[in-house]
């Protein structure tokens, strides 16, 4: 009886000792696979100075094309031809604005501007896609949208976000401003803390036809591991709030320029102003596409498809300042170089050299009283010294944030 037992224990471990073996190599044979379907996708690797890693992904296959309405996408390219009449293929906008034409700007003052880091050259083919700090960090944008469209400073609409910059609610089809970077700090690994742009079709009441495109600089904990100022893109449709890569949505054509990269150098207190140059524009295909950069380095486009209003214009402009994160209401931290606007320069963050592109694709300065300020935190964060320059419009942001609300 019990010799019985003893042989029904050893069948019963030995059919468990078959199973793992054989689930051991399904598993081995699931990882190769999914290692050969990654070599084909990503054809190089690299890693930056400062411990960034990115997939060099070919252009056809990059995240962006998961997205259902992009799946049959083809790629917009544009054929140029010179004096010797050879005909090139560049991916690149149908139209430019009047004062970008084909990359050039009227904007050269490059001494001092802030750049992304580390020269990451992705071969032939292929373009950077950051491996993000974390896959799913925190995204809201409901309440920059909802101050921006609203203007509607009450006690309620502060929650976790603040502003403190200028909106424009005029019909706009592009914009460029050169903003200051700096470092500042942020008390929670979700909190994101920079200066930004955003073109806005639609209005928070009407929150599934609100759709917007935005870029800028970010402190970012949760999406970079660290408390460097990077380069970040987001847009939104409806309630699909997207910021870089984390869900599909923006076409990267270019090989070299890193979204979600380190900017370099920053803004000093009392020291050296430095500045992120950002160009967002339509293009005759409706196509919203962006540039960074004095000289108007091409870094892809949304395509119109994506989004039902924007597709023809935005409604409203924002430039300037935001907090945003789980501790902002109760702890604000400092925004821009952490000092009022009524400091100036050298002291407090500043938006400079801003145009909007019009309906017949011209970019101009617009007219100063066209614009409203936006400062929800008047304790906290203000606006100030608002002018028109020869090269656009320009004005102060920022504060210490700390403030009782």
């Amino acid at each position: 009886m019990v010799l019985g037992e003893q042989k029904k224990i050893l069948l019963v471990l030995c059919l468990v000792t078959i199973c793992c073996a054989r689930a051991e190599r399904n598993m081995k044979e699931l990882k190769k696979q999914a290692m050969t379907h990654n070599e084909k996708q990503v054809a190089k690797a690299i890693q930056t100075e400062d411990g960034d890693i990115f997939d060099c992904v070919d252009i056809k296959s990059q995240p962006t094309f998961d997205h259902p309405v992009l799946r049959n996408h083809t790629i917009q390219i544009h054929s140029i031809s010179n004096a010797s009449r050879e005909v090139f293929i560049q991916m690149e906008p149908t139209s430019f604005p009047t004062d970008v034409g084909n990359g050039s700007s009227t904007l050269q003052d490059t001494k001092f501007e802030s750049t992304i880091r580390s020269v990451v050259s992705c071969p032939s083919g292929t373009v950077p896609i950051w491996r993000s700090g974390h896959e799913h960090p925190r995204v809201n944008l409901k309440e920059l949208i909802q101050k921006i469209s609203t203007r509607n400073m009450t006690q309620s609409l502060v929650q976790h976000n603040s502003v403190a910059g200028l909106s424009r609610g005029v019909d706009i089809y592009g914009t460029r401003v050169s903003i200051s970077v700096y470092a500042p700090e942020t008390w929670g690994t979700q909190d994101k803390n920079g200066g930004l742009t955003t073109i806005v079709n639609g209005n928070y009441y009407d929150k599934a036809q609100t759709n917007a495109v935005g870029a800028g600089w970010f402190v970012w904990q949760d999406a970079g591991g660290d408390k460097a100022a990077r380069f970040h893109i987001f847009s939104a449709n409806g309630d699909k709030q997207c910021w870089d890569f984390q869900c599909p949505g923006f076409v990267l054509t270019n090989s070299a320029i890193r979204i979600g990269g380190r900017l370099s150098p920053i803004s000093r207190y009392k020291g050296m102003q430095y500045d992120l140059t950002t160009y967002i524009f339509r293009d005759l295909n409706g196509n919203w596409w962006l540039t960074v950069g004095a000289n108007n380095g091409i870094v892809g486009y949304w395509p119109s498809s994506l989004f039902p209003t924007l597709k023809n214009k935005g409604t409203i402009g924002y430039w300037g300042g935001m907090v945003d994160g789980p501790t902002v209401r109760v702890r604000p931290p400092p925004m821009g170089s952490g000092h009022f606007a009524s400091e100036g320069d050298g002291k407090a963050a500043y938006c400079r050299n801003i145009k909007v592109v019009t309906a017949d694709n011209k970019a101009v300065i617009p007219w100063s009283f066209e614009f409203e300020t936006i400062a929800d935190r008047p304790r906290c964060y203000t606006v100030g010294n608002r002018a028109s320059e020869k090269d656009g419009i320009y004005f102060n942001w920022g504060g210490p944030g700390q403030c009782i609300l």
